[in-house]
């Protein structure tokens, strides 16, 4: 079996309710995933490591395999989705969008134009244009047939009615790059993915941003989650009035009180 199971959470009867969703993330060296109930109630949640093989036939069935080893049937969940992290991504408005011109859409913002994917946000009215080789994505849409795929900005996105306040900054770490998100009053205000090079950069960049898109104040909020340290919370917490770890929209019981919720946010919206 080429993946192996890193981390392993479920509560008691998970498996009793087929009213249930599946959500994935995918990682740089496997993928999580995690069952919730349609109200948000976090059942189980499962990190994978591995190498993915470089046939889309053996990832398939390497991918059906391991989910059935672990027990997850794709006709058991009222919906599915799985979510991809990109390096570059735009908006267009559904109202100019093209199909055909994606290369054209990413090169207006500099971005590579080379492999390329779309989802679409009814919430915004938009699709997302995003790089992201689509061979993996693709067996993962065999092994679970009706699996809705998006990045994580389509994701972010569909949180705004979760921050009904505002203005509210949501940044999701992960190795020399963070995902932003800026929020007001229960809509979403902008979405970029930053690359940066230490703190310093990071926290400057933060704050540009903020004042670019009009979301600064004295009462906006930043939301933390992915790779969080202690002391990148500390760096940052002097510059907000509020500052939070986030976890993403689901409720863990009891049994997850040590499990590190917001590292795994994206796994968890």
């Amino acid at each position: 079996m080429p993946y192996i199971t890193k981390t392993l959470i479920s509560s008691e009867g998970c498996d009793a309710s087929h009213d249930k969703r599946l959500s994935i993330c995918l990682l740089a060296d496997g993928f999580s995933f995690a069952q919730l109930s349609m109200d948000g109630e976090l059942l189980s949640f499962c990190e994978a490591a591995g190498q993915h093989s470089s046939s889309m036939t053996d990832m398939t069935r390497d991918l059906m395999a391991y989910f059935a080893e672990m027990g997850v049937r794709p006709l058991a969940f009222r919906s599915m989705s799985l979510t991809l992290i990109s390096n570059e991504s735009v908006w267009v408005p559904d109202e100019v969008y093209q199909v055909g011109s994606n290369r054209h859409y990413m090169r207006l913002v500099g971005g590579s134009g080379q492999s390329l994917m779309t989802a679409q946000c009814p919430s915004l009215a938009s699709t997302a244009v995003f790089s992201y080789n689509d061979q993996l994505p693709t067996a993962f849409k065999v092994a679970l047939p009706g699996l809705n795929v998006a990045n994580q900005h389509v994701r972010f996105a569909a949180l705004a009615q979760q921050f009904n306040g505002g203005p509210v900054l949501l940044s999701h770490w992960r190795n020399g790059y963070v995902d932003l998100a800026a929020y007001r009053n229960g809509q979403y205000v902008f979405g970029n993915t930053i690359p940066f090079a230490d703190e310093s950069t990071a926290l400057f960049l933060l704050i540009d941003a903020m004042k670019s898109y009009g979301v600064e104040s004295e009462g906006t909020s930043l939301l933390m989650c992915g790779d969080v340290s202690r002391e990148r919370y500390a760096r940052f917490r002097p510059y907000f009035p509020t500052v939070t770890l986030f976890s993403g929209v689901a409720k863990a019981g009891a049994r997850f009180r040590t499990f590190h919720a917001y590292r795994h946010a994206l796994t968890l919206v």
